[in-house]
């Protein structure tokens, strides 16, 4: 047996007995309640075959890939590509109802892939990790994707970038095994995130930059741009390309929001939890920062980040 499923299986019972839980797809012709209807088109229902229960009615182009199925190519690939879990830790969260799965292994101290302190300060660490998420009610699409906890700051920031571009909804062309393969370089692929961390981390911004970001990100959204003022954890006039990347992280990780109070223009605000799903919620969190830091904007302070640090080092070349 595989080393992730054992561990699985023996630290993680009750998750890994709902992830297993058989389910089938099932071509839905009729229905009825009291007066039996014909189905115009072709419909699906994800079946819960061990509580008699339907989770989620499908097109019919919808492929059903049991969280089984992931698990077990997610646990052979990591033994094939030698990532073993000595000094990992695993977070696993299955819904009661089956709807989703999130996997998370974050790599400690003394693992394969140790934590990086940063080259400014030597305390900011951030741990690599793999997260795979999906869900059989279509709210999350399937991904498997690599991140990092900073360890340092309030929040734990996390962050992700996926293991080629693998995102993808349950069509019946995609096959899931084919997403393990980019495992084989994953050592490389947090090496690749760790610089992109360090170039945010040399730029300085001033706070009319930092104030255009959160503008830029809200998209016109008072309660969010006040909550991404609230949660900067650094001085607005002293904060670096990171710190603001940070305050954005901390946006999409804690499922907070920002909400007016006091009298009709009042510019107060007070932090409260969002009212909707967790899971559900740092997921369109997520893809949301995805879009915005692959956007126009925020790409050209990273192009500035490059383009000041690639100075810097001609520099001190010169005077060596």
């Amino acid at each position: 047996m595989s080393t992730l499923i054992k561990t699985l299986k023996d630290n993680h019972t009750s998750m890994y007995d709902r992830a297993t839980t058989e389910v089938e797809l099932q071509n839905i012709e009729y229905v009825s309640d009291p007066v039996l209807f014909k189905l115009n088109k072709p419909t699906y229902a994800v079946l819960d075959m061990e509580n008699n229960r339907a989770i989620h009615l499908h097109g019919s182009n919808y492929q059903l890939i049991p969280y089984a199925k992931i698990l077990n190519g997610l646990s052979d690939a990591l033994l094939k590509y030698g990532i073993g879990l000595v000094n990992t830790s695993i977070q696993f969260n299955v819904h009661p109802d089956l709807n989703y799965f999130k996997l998370r292994i974050l790599f400690n101290d003394g693992s394969k892939f140790s934590p990086h302190a940063m080259t400014t300060n030597p305390n900011d660490k951030l741990k690599f990790g793999i997260e795979v998420v999906s869900s059989y009610d279509a709210s999350i699409v399937y991904q498997i994707r690599t991140m990092f906890l900073r360890l340092i700051c309030q929040n734990g920031m996390k962050t992700f970038d996926s293991l080629g571009e693998t995102v993808k909804k349950h069509t019946t062309h995609f096959d899931v095994n084919d997403s393990f393969l980019k495992l084989e370089h994953l050592g490389l692929t947090f090496e690749k995130m760790q610089d992109k961390f360090e170039v945010y981390n040399s730029l300085s911004l001033s706070s009319g930059e930092v104030d255009s970001i959160f503008k830029k990100f809200s998209n016109g959204s008072d309660n969010k741009y006040n909550l991404l003022k609230q949660v900067l954890e650094t001085d607005i006039h002293k904060s670096t390309l990171y710190d603001v990347y940070n305050a954005l992280t901390n946006y999409s990780s804690h499922n907070k929001r920002a909400i007016r109070i006091g009298k009709k223009g009042s510019e107060d605000y007070r932090i409260d939890n969002s009212t909707m799903d967790a899971v559900k919620s740092n997921e369109a969190r997520d893809s949301e920062i995805e879009r915005y830091v692959s956007s126009d904007h925020f790409v050209f302070f990273y192009h500035k980040a490059l383009s000041n640090l690639g100075r810097n080092i001609s520099w001190h070349f010169i005077m060596d």
